[in-house]
């Protein structure tokens, strides 16, 4: 009740900052939707209309202007004052109800915090349903992202079939991150109420049709935010910097992919392009189509064209490429603090209009949050830059160590801007291998998808077998079995290895262990695999390396590099690790990291080592969590010069996994493996 109590004071405190008084103007605009030609439309006042929209509320003479006619939002707050500009100037609203998500705390299993805040979105829903500008109500944003609990749909459901009793002239929708078919399942069976989908697509925007149809759904939907290729989605430094296109490759991608989506699926609705303004989410100017200034970049003439079949009549600068000490982002760049470094931009503008240069240098940002909650800016740090001539200039290096990133804006004098930046990784001390700019081939050089069906692919993989070495050296409970369906097999696109209870050669549980050994063997590169955990104490999954030939002699002189470990006493913890003679856990000296993520049990996760020289660096998800060098010394510390081959495999109890028991009535348990992939790594 305590939980519940603080939840209604804070839905209060909110109905607080709901203005009061607006005189709405005119009646509430019916809107439906309508099957036509083998696909759908929305009819609003008896009339077809196809939602030409952008995710945010500034700008909106602009939008109006450029062939637009929607807005999103993503609550309630100043409702008022948006709706009454909206219908002003001819637009309409999807109206985002603030539904409070997982990932920030709502328990969904509190049958008393979901009722109020049922009735809170109640008196949202009185005070707005007849506005004239009101198009349709979407309940949540992205409610599915990190989630565990489907009881969200039911409370989604309810609420929809609340907006249509209260409200029967406007759409109702809510808001999925991404495509997937739980979450489609789970809408098409716990939420008839909805009248339509809406998902938020970045890099795959172009396949969304493809995507749904895989699903089974085959209804309406909208796109509710798409924009560039996403942070999560594109290439990254070794240090765990987001890579962002400049405003230029991002113009060619909204119109390629919108295009092939949203331009021609008879079932899509239209959309909201995102972000019409600026925002801080990983940096300043990767989602915004405007700078801080308000400056629109060459985004928004794509969208002009796309809305209303025209070009503007000034165009946004088209920045080719900017290069740092003749480098560019995708080149790594580490530099040498206090050194000085060329810099230069190529970029021209359509009109010949002149070009002012601006250039400024941030820290690289460290208050990164998940589904756009709101993220600090970092403070410009000057003095680091001179220019030399319009298009070039110089940056010395600050002293600090660490990761910065280096912005560039070319502006046109009519309010139009191109913008790029560069992250790079400042090194007090650089040797002949760590300042390198490692990188990697773009597609593997060996994988398994497990897009087939039965045993593992016998060309890609051997088993080990029995329970060797006293429990493999762990003093393992299980009995590896060698092609064993019931303990191994790809099904469904994924590998499943399974430990089960039952009695094999004197242990009491039956698994799996994979080894690629003789069959792929590498010596450097990115190693990447997806998978989903099983859940339940007394489990040990591992995707690790060993040596193929033991240069240096037995464990641990030879070394060993753990790409994820997880024991499940301790779950949603995830390790990566490397063991040599100099450091192993046999000595409590090992390099390792660990972190909470949410959901390894329920969902699939990228795991992903960096293996260079210089280094290896272990990613979860794309972030960076771990990280060692090599110390240049002696094979003591950095065995990692010759070929090591895959492992995979669920263990049962041992020294790590059984420390605090085993609960039997988890199993069959099963770990899931999605792919597993190696990628060359390029001199």
């Amino acid at each position: 009740m305590m939980i519940a109590g603080r939840l209604l004071a804070f839905l209060l405190l909110n109905l607080l900052f709901l203005p009061i008084g607006w005189g709405q103007q005119g009646k509430p605009v019916k809107t439906t939707i309508t099957k036509v030609d083998g696909g759908f439309t929305i009819m609003r006042n008896g009339q077809p209309y196809f939602i030409r929209g952008a995710g945010g509320t500034s700008n909106m003479e602009q939008l109006k202007a450029y062939g637009g006619n929607s807005i999103r939002t993503w609550s309630p707050y100043q409702a008022d004052e948006i709706l009454n500009k909206a219908q002003q100037l001819g637009l309409t609203v999807t109206l985002g109800l603030d539904v409070k998500t997982e990932r920030h705390g709502f328990d969904y299993n509190d049958p008393v915090a979901v009722a109020e805040q049922k009735e809170y979105l109640r008196t949202v829903i009185l005070k707005y349903k007849d506005h004239p500008a009101l198009l349709a109500w979407g309940i949540g944003n992205e409610l599915n992202l990190h989630y565990s609990n489907p009881k969200v749909w039911d409370a989604v459901n309810g609420i929809a079939k609340m907006i249509h009793e209260l409200d029967p002239n406007h759409l109702v929708t809510t808001m999925l991150a991404g495509i997937n078919q739980k979450e489609i399942d789970y809408i098409k069976s716990k939420c008839p109420a909805l009248d339509l989908l809406a998902v938020q697509v970045y890099g795959g925007l172009a396949s969304v049709p493809e995507q749904l149809q895989k699903t089974g759904w085959n209804k309406p939907y909208i796109v509710t935010e798409w924009g560039p290729t996403g942070h999560w989605e594109g290439l990254q430094t070794p240090w765990g910097a987001s890579i962002e296109e400049t405003s230029h490759e991002k113009a060619a991608v909204y119109k390629s992919r919108y295009e092939a989506s949203i331009g021609q699926d008879k079932n899509c609705l239209g959309s909201y392009v995102f972000l019409w303004g600026q925002k801080q989410e990983r940096t300043p100017t990767w989602y915004g189509l405007f700078t801080e200034a308000g400056e629109e970049n060459e985004v928004v003439d794509v969208m002009h064209y796309l809305w209303s079949g025209k070009w503007p009549d000034n165009r946004a600068p088209q920045l080719d490429s900017f290069l740092l000490d003749n480098r560019q982002a995708k080149d790594f760049i580490y530099l040498e603090s206090g050194k000085t470094y060329p810099v230069k931009v190529f970029v021209q503008d359509p009109d010949g209009d002149k070009l002012r240069i601006r250039w400024e240098l941030l820290q690289e940002s460290t208050d990164l949050k998940e589904g756009g909650d709101r993220e600090e800016r970092p403070q410009a740090l000057a003095g680091f830059i001179k220019n030399s001539a319009d298009d070039k200039g110089t940056l010395t290096a600050p002293s600090k160590e660490g990761a910065y990133r280096l912005f560039v804006y070319a502006s046109d004098g009519n309010n139009n801007v191109a913008t790029a930046n560069i992250p790079f990784y400042v090194r007090s001390t650089l040797n002949k291998t760590s300042g390198r700019a490692y990188h990697f081939s773009p597609v593997p050089i060996w994988s398994d998808e497990f897009n087939y069906s039965g045993l593992p692919d016998k060309s890609k993989w051997s088993y080990d077998i029995g329970s060797l070495y006293d429990g493999w050296g762990n003093n393992e409970l299980q009995y590896y079995m060698e092609a064993s369906r019931s303990n191994s097999l790809v099904q469904d696109g994924v590998l499943k290895i399974t430990a089960k209870k039952e009695n094999r050669g004197g242990k009491s549980y039956t698994s799996a262990r994979l080894t690629s050994k003789n069959k792929g063997d590498f010596t450097y590169g990115r190693f990447e695999a997806r998978a989903k955990l099983p859940r339940g104490r007394g489990t040990w999954p591992a995707i690790w390396l060993l040596p193929t030939n033991w240069k240096y002699g037995d464990w641990p002189n030879s070394g060993e590099i753990d790409i994820l470990e997880h024991v499940g006493y301790d779950q949603d913890v995830v390790h990566i690790s490397t063991h040599t003679q100099a450091y192993n856990h046999g000595i409590n000296t090992q390099k390792t990291s660990k972190k909470k993520v949410s959901g390894v049990s329920d969902r699939f996760h990228n795991y992903r080592i960096d293996w260079t020289p210089a280094y290896i660096k272990g990613f979860v998800d794309e972030q960076e969590i771990f990280h060692v060098d090599n110390e240049n010394k002696s094979f003591k510390e950095w065995p990692f010069d010759q070929n090591f081959h895959w492992l995979i495999n669920l263990a049962v109890g041992g020294n790590w996994g059984g420390k605090e028991g085993i609960d039997d009535t988890i199993f069959p348990a099963t770990f899931e493996i999605d792919y597993v992939r190696v990628y060359n790594l390029l001199e």
